[in-house]
């Protein structure tokens, strides 16, 4: 079974003419984004790719942007499975190839290869209270991407972005419209400002890092083996995040 929606292989060869690569550096100038030790990344077969996450999800877009630049290659997201009961989000997703986050079409689409990006702090850590909780990982107890690496037998690549926190300020969280729509106070909306208040995000530089690999080998019906990879994962963005804490 094809986990790759019609709608994304349509973006897929739209990105691959002149004009797709234009539209692909759009985010990358607006934030002077970059990418430190492009060369981890592997030019064929499948990794996990895992990040800390920013209000609205902007991130993604430029950390796929700077992949595709790098190495042409693409980053299907896993997503809050929660997001496709969003009116008109769910085929705005797909077109971008990314899914809902599912344990066995993720370890699938490692197996065949593909480079997969997931934020394991989904949407605490992309709405989280930016000015107590910057570069700070929202994450609780999840380890699932870490038994997904080890199911499929990839490898993990922590990929740690300076700046995104930086786009937005929350000043607070309403709390009807996202209980309403997705039933519980998780989703309560953040109330951002962007560039001189608006709901544009703020110029600021962006710098994406990634880091050395995380082994994965082990059982990944072992759950202290599955903490290990998941606890070697946070230690290394958390580490690299630090001095971007506020």
């Amino acid at each position: 079974m094809s986990h790759e929606p019609s709608t994304f292989a349509l973006f897929r060869g739209l990105a691959d003419t002149a004009l797709g690569r234009t539209l692909r550096e759009g985010p990358i100038r607006y934030f002077d984004a970059t990418m430190d030790h492009a060369d981890r990344l592997p030019a064929t077969g499948g990794a996990l790719l895992v990040g800390n996450h920013a209000m609205t999800g902007l991130d993604g877009f430029v950390l796929g942007a700077l992949v595709g630049k790098e190495t042409g290659r693409y980053v299907r997201f896993l997503g809050e499975r929660n997001l496709w009961r969003i009116p008109l989000l769910g085929p705005v997703l797909d077109a971008l190839g990314a899914v809902p986050g599912e344990r066995e079409v993720a370890v699938k689409m490692l197996q065949e290869g593909e480079l997969v990006g997931v934020y394991p702090g989904g949407i605490d850590d992309s709405w989280k209270i930016t000015d107590t909780h910057r570069y700070r990982l929202q994450w609780g107890d999840r380890r699932g991407f870490a038994k997904v690496a080890m199911l499929a037998g990839v490898p993990i690549l922590p990929v740690a972005a300076h700046g995104i926190d930086g786009m937005y300020d929350v000043v607070a969280r309403e709390r009807w419209v996202g209980r309403l729509l997705l039933g519980s106070s998780r989703y309560d909306l953040p109330l951002a400002l962007g560039w001189k208040g608006t709901p544009i995000p703020k110029p600021v530089r962006q710098r994406y890092v990634v880091l050395p690999a995380i082994d994965t080998r082990g059982d990944p019906e072992d759950p202290a083996a599955v903490e290990r990879v998941r606890a070697a994962t946070f230690a290394a963005l958390d580490e690299e995040l630090r001095p971007s804490q506020a």
